[in-house]
């Protein structure tokens, strides 16, 4: 009897035993299938993370060398991986204004500030696309909400009070400013335009400020004044028109004049780049960028020209490493 509650008991522990074996293999290959799939997903992530880098980094170098459609292509994949993406939108709006399709920039424009409505660098963008188009009603709206957060941005509004045929509000913010001791040089220049008399013709009285003289007065102007404020229009312009051997020698001599203006390193470096002068470009941006003080927007630049440098060299990784600063330093701009 003894015997064969013993073999009883063996047996039900045995069958017990394989029961419990099969539970924990079903379990130990649903953890491993779990595991399996958060692994594929994240891998897939991370994958997308990477594709999103790469082509937002091909549409920053082909918009630098003004290939404005490749630029838009490359953004249309961005768009695939990430719908509404802010930056993405933002630099549609950039590449379109570039290729003088208004309509389009605008749209894209309006898209990203749904998403940051008070981001100052889209709002000034937004701004230059409708004076462009010549829409001066819709960037006085867009120049007022700039001067919501920056007060002293103040001589835009003039100007754009004057095109809307506005002369009272002109007037009265001239006035407003005279009395604060706010009034700028340039400002200074409307001052004789404005104040004296109702009567008098705006548009033609008006003087000439920097930005709409021609690049021959601006260099007249500048012999006679070595002014920054002329300097940085006469480079500008001469990026504009892609005078870049010109370009590359005025500003080599401007660093030599303004040696402490980030904003010299930067457009010789730029001009640099643009000439494939890649190792030279680098070493203006290493040397110029300890001259940028709280100004996150230019330091960004700096790492931007950095990254064109670098891939200009073959130096991907590097290139990669100063995308990526320029893009989380641009975060830091203050909104």
């Amino acid at each position: 009897m003894k015997k064969r509650i013993i073999f009883l008991s063996v047996l039900w522990l045995s069958f017990s035993g394989t029961g419990q074996n099969d539970s924990i293999v079903k379990n130990d290959s649903l953890v491993q299938i779990y595991a399996v799939q958060k692994n594929m997903k994240e891998l897939q992530e991370e994958q997308k993370a990477l594709n999103f880098e790469k082509f937002f980094f091909q549409a920053l170098s082909e918009k630098a060398i003004e290939n404005y459609d490749k630029a838009i292509s490359a953004l249309e994949k961005c768009q695939h991986i990430r719908p509404d993406n802010f930056a993405v939108n933002f630099e549609f709006s950039k590449n379109y204004y570039a290729l003088e399709k208004y309509f389009e920039a605008i749209g894209y424009a309006q898209k990203a500030l749904e998403k940051e409505p008070d981001n100052l660098f889209l709002l000034a963008h937004l701004k230059e696309v409708y004076v462009r188009k010549k829409d001066f009603k819709e960037a006085l709206k867009i120049q007022e909400k700039i001067i919501a957060q920056k007060p002293l941005q103040q001589e835009d509004l003039i100007i754009l009070y004057i095109r809307n045929n506005q002369i009272e509000d002109a007037r009265n913010l001239l006035i407003d400013l005279e009395k604060k001791g706010l009034l700028s040089d340039n400002l200074m220049q409307f001052k004789q335009s404005l104040l004296p008399s109702v009567a008098k013709n705006i548009s033609n009285e008006k003087p000439k400020q920097i930005n709409e003289q021609t690049l021959d007065e601006l260099k007249e102007n500048y012999a006679k004044n070595k002014s920054f404020a002329i300097l940085n229009e006469i480079l500008t312009k001469q990026y504009r028109r892609k005078n870049y051997i010109e370009l590359e020698t005025e500003s080599r001599k401007a660093l030599e004049l303004f040696p402490s203006q980030p904003f010299v390193y930067l457009m010789h470096a730029k001009t640099l780049n643009k000439l494939k002068k890649y190792a030279k470009a680098i070493s203006t941006l290493q040397n110029g960028i300890d001259y940028v003080v709280d100004d996150f927007s230019m330091e960004a630049n700096f790492y931007e020209e950095l990254s064109l440098g670098y891939k200009g060299l073959g130096k991907n990784a590097d290139a990669s490493k100063y995308y990526n600063l320029a893009i989380q330093t641009r975060k830091k701009t203050p909104q």
